[in-house]
């Protein structure tokens, strides 16, 4: 293990072995401050705290990239790290074990749930499909727009659980339900199965299944649950439900053009078809549309 928390300090500090010594750093984890990007890098300053070693040489600071994902290095082009530094992150990599992952991903999300939550909401780029909001009603999931954004999380029945929660979009629309998805996680906070779909009225307080769910269990028992482990859930889905709404509606007037139906020209009854067919229009298309 590489990386440990310290109990009072909550300094993070990394013990690299290095040949025939121990080299001590602090530890700094930050990730991209894109509040919509999903990438998994944690970028690691590595401040020199101490050496176990009778010279006492003075530690250059290091910097290291991770990919936490797929536990690899995480340059986009590893060509341009000097190759010292990179030698040094190979095998810095090289001694990571589980536990130590576990630490820079908790560490890489709450530096990234901390942009994505004060991010100035005329900031965030969200992705949206917008036709099918427009015409087709799709709701958006608070953490598909902004994925290190503040989570719902819960045991049921002893599972530890996330809360996928799904709005409506639409500006002008007056509803307040929201659709809560109710996933398994595992223990670095990946998404498993999916155990039960609800709809609730934040503002009526009105509950009720949409699907069935995958195991046995009610509805009381998820409303129980939720409404006694999340603090004002009510309030937090409409504040969510704002929030995204807010977005939208920015992301929409700054990049969507509405669907524009096609004109068609104003026609006599005794003009040519404007189809081509060199027919009059009443004995040709206008037929069609009778």
């Amino acid at each position: 293990m590489v990386l440990t928390v310290d109990n009072e300090s909550k300094k993070i500090i990394a013990a690299v072995q290095n040949g025939g010594r121990i080299e001590k750093y602090e530890s700094i984890i930050s990730g991209c401050e894109n509040p919509v990007c999903t990438c998994e890098t944690a970028y690691l300053d590595l401040i020199p705290t101490e050496v176990k070693d009778e010279n006492k040489e003075q530690l250059p600071p290091r910097k290291v990239e991770i990919d936490i994902g797929d536990k690899s290095l995480g340059y986009k082009n590893k060509k341009k790290v000097p190759k010292e530094d990179l030698k040094f992150a190979e095998l810095f990599l090289s001694q990571l074990d589980e536990n130590d992952f576990q630490v820079l991903y908790r560490s890489h999300f709450a530096f990234k749930n901390k942009i994505s939550e004060e991010a100035a909401l005329d900031s965030i780029d969200g992705y949206f499909e917008y036709d099918e909001v427009e015409y087709n009603g799709l709701m958006s999931a608070y953490n598909d727009v902004l994925p290190y954004g503040d989570q719902l999380l819960v045991t049921i029945n002893g599972k530890e659980c996330i809360i996928i929660d799904q709005y409506c979009l639409l500006p002008k629309c007056p509803c307040t339900d929201t659709n809560l998805n109710i996933f398994s996680i595992d223990k670095v906070g990946k998404t498993g199965a999916e155990l039960c779909f609800v709809s609730v009225n934040y503002r009526d307080k009105q509950w009720k299944i949409i699907e069935d769910c995958s195991f046995p269990i009610t509805l009381k028992t998820v409303r129980t649950a939720i409404v006694g482990q999340v603090p004002n859930i009510y309030k937090q889905l409409r504040e969510r439900h704002v929030k995204l709404k807010a977005i939208y509606a920015h992301c929409k007037k700054r990049d969507y053009s509405p669907k524009v139906e096609p004109q068609l020209p104003k026609v006599g009854r005794n003009d040519p078809c404007p189809c081509g067919s060199g027919k009059k229009y009443k004995k040709c298309c206008l037929r069609r549309t009778n």
